[in-house]
């Protein structure tokens, strides 16, 4: 019986949750699953961003299987994040197709078309071999975007980030924890549209989110609700403009630190920004939260500069992450 749950309804998002989290971690030496409140807390926020709707499979009072449609209410409201997942002792009995009928059968309802969905395949297994590859292949979505998870251990070696350490010239290096600075804001908004402008798509069909004041407070009181943490470090040309910035997520019950966006704007290249933006960052999260152990990041399999910076800080290759999209109409 596959139903829809309530995520307020903490016994039926914590039995939901525990089928989500063994199926999405079977197999995978290293690879993550979103910690339990931060996923909790995502999808039970008031929010204007995005809508979320989760199906469980039951048999008995045993959750086998889950459905989380992630559902953008700004841009690309054409499109739903699907994710289907089946606990490894109910795979082959077509419960994934059943789950996946019903995240069409919603997407029809409201009107959305096309269907994206991620799948992280482990370093010795292809999209032939691994079962959430074979399962999205066969069900016509196909593959738009490449990028490798890596990983890094720590403490980073300090001498090293003295050997790595740019000449910046007369940039300079602000940071914060949490909530940005109000005089930077507007400026750091303007950032992150340009980064999802710039970022890796390869043949995907999305179009790049448009940050705002609002929509960066708004991300900021989500993740604090959660219990997340956020390292930030900007770029500063002399003139004062921004000039790039990188993130550092800390969440709560996960020692493995998330590497989220890295940018130097398109003017301001040529400079090492990159490589200065996350070893200032690394420097900060060993000096302040040396309980971490690891930093995971993710890069596009064409983006040779941040692949380059990542290898020369240590980072290793631990899984290929596949993006796919289905067109339905």
């Amino acid at each position: 019986m596959i139903v829809r749950i309530d995520p307020h309804d903490a016994h039926a998002f914590d039995s939901w949750y525990a089928a989500y989290r063994e199926a999405w971690t079977a197999g995978r030496a290293t690879g993550a699953a979103i910690p339990r409140e931060v996923l909790r807390g995502s999808v039970t926020a008031e929010r204007d961003d995005t809508a979320f709707r989760l199906h469980a499979a039951r048999e008995g009072d045993r959750v086998v299987g889950t459905l989380m449609l992630e559902l953008s209410l700004k841009e690309n409201t054409e499109h739903a994040d699907v994710s289907v997942t089946v606990v490894p002792d109910r795979r082959g009995r077509g419960l994934g197709a059943r789950l996946l009928a019903v995240a069409e059968r919603e997407m029809a309802e409201l009107g959305r078309t096309v269907a994206a969905t991620e799948v992280p395949v482990p370093a010795g297994e292809s999209r032939q071999t691994w079962p959430g590859a074979r399962f999205a292949l066969a069900h016509g979505f196909t593959v738009g975007l490449e990028e490798d998870s890596l990983l890094l251990d720590l403490p980073v070696d300090p001498a090293l980030i003295a050997r790595l350490r740019p000449d910046t010239g007369a940039y300079r290096m602000r940071a914060w924890t949490g909530a940005c600075p109000d005089d930077l804001v507007e400026a750091y908004a303007d950032l992150c549209t340009v980064m999802q402008r710039d970022m890796p798509a390869g043949d995907l069909t999305y179009v790049p989110e448009v940050w705002d004041v609002e929509r960066v407070r708004a991300l900021e009181d989500l993740r604090a609700a959660a219990g997340t943490v956020s390292l930030v470090t900007v770029a500063q040309a002399p003139s004062g403009e921004l000039a790039g910035f990188t993130v550092l997520s800390l969440m709560e019950g996960e020692d493995v630190v998330g590497q989220e966006d890295t940018l130097v704007a398109g003017a301001h290249r040529g400079h090492r920004l990159g490589l200065a933006l996350k070893l200032h960052n690394l420097e900060r999260l060993v000096r302040d939260h040396p309980d971490r152990r690891a930093v995971r990041t993710w890069n596009a399999v064409g983006n040779g500069y941040m692949r380059d910076i990542n290898r020369a800080l240590g980072f290793r290759v631990e899984e290929r992450y596949l993006e796919l999209e289905r067109a339905d109409a």
